[in-house]
């Protein structure tokens, strides 16, 4: 159940009672509104969605429309100055691009194979792909938000462009937090990893080189420093693009099926 870990009480309530499944909780239980509705998807085995709510947010989005993921390394002792212990290290975007409602997917990507601080890099890049104009859309926007705050500090030429990429930010995972979908198979979760099977089960991560985040950062690492071969290297360089490039586009495709709807 949704953030059912965070209230301990009900957790033990649930255990004491010896109930572990959707289908044994009866009506002496109360639950927030959002874990209820995970509950009566599940159990009455229907799919809830307001129309309504989510063609509001999508009419509310301006176009060219912007799908952008980043890819970042977490290291514990800094690789370069001005980074903090742990803190994330963008080496790569994927960025799909939909110019009008009815016009040609574009894609654009970035990857830093160099050794050496990528910020100032990609920097650049997503200045020549991002425009001016048009809602960049993410799925949990605090991360990309973050990063980029974080790329303008260290590269001030840059910090008026990030600025303007942050004040254009749309999270598309805020149709699914906000309960203006719920699907049984989501089961409490709005990671795009439970979102995209349902919405696109034709799109999939398991046919992937590389099929999560931390696998991608780790893969980056060995990328960029010594003792692997040139084809090794090309290869990992075609898995992060892969991986980084089906994030992007499941958006779009999520985007799509609710723009549909």
């Amino acid at each position: 159940i949704a953030r059912i870990g965070a209230s301990k009480a009900k957790l033990r309530e649930l255990i004491d009672a010896n109930i572990f499944h959707f289908h044994e909780i009866h009506d002496g239980f109360t639950f927030s509104e959002t874990q209820q509705n995970q509950i009566d998807a599940y159990n009455l085995d229907r799919v809830m969605v307001d129309r309504e709510n989510i063609r509001e947010e999508l009419n509310a989005l301006n176009f060219p429309l912007y799908f952008l993921d980043y890819e970042t390394f977490p290291s514990a002792i800094p690789l370069y100055d001005g980074y903090s212990p742990y803190q994330q290290i963008p080496f790569q975007y994927s960025l799909h691009v939909l110019r009008t409602p009815d016009g040609k997917l574009e894609h654009c990507e970035f990857l830093y194979t160099e050794q050496g601080d990528p910020s100032k890099a990609l920097a650049d890049a997503l200045q020549n792909d991002i425009g001016g104009v048009g809602n960049v859309i993410v799925w949990n926007k605090g991360f990309e938000r973050g990063r980029n705050e974080e790329v303008a500090r260290r590269i001030p030429e840059a910090r008026a462009f990030m600025d303007s990429v942050n004040s254009r930010l749309y999270d598309l995972m805020d149709v699914f937090k906000k309960q203006f979908y719920v699907h049984k198979n989501f089961k409490g979760s709005t990671s795009i990893k439970k979102i995209l099977p349902v919405l696109a089960p034709d799109l999939s991560y398991k046919t992937l080189g590389i099929q999560e985040g931390g696998t991608a950062a780790e893969s980056w690492y060995k990328m960029v420093g010594e003792g692997l071969s040139q084809e090794e290297k090309n290869k990992i360089a075609t898995d992060l693009k892969l991986y980084c490039g089906l994030d992007s586009f499941a958006m779009y495709v999520i985007w799509k099926v609710l723009d549909e709807m």
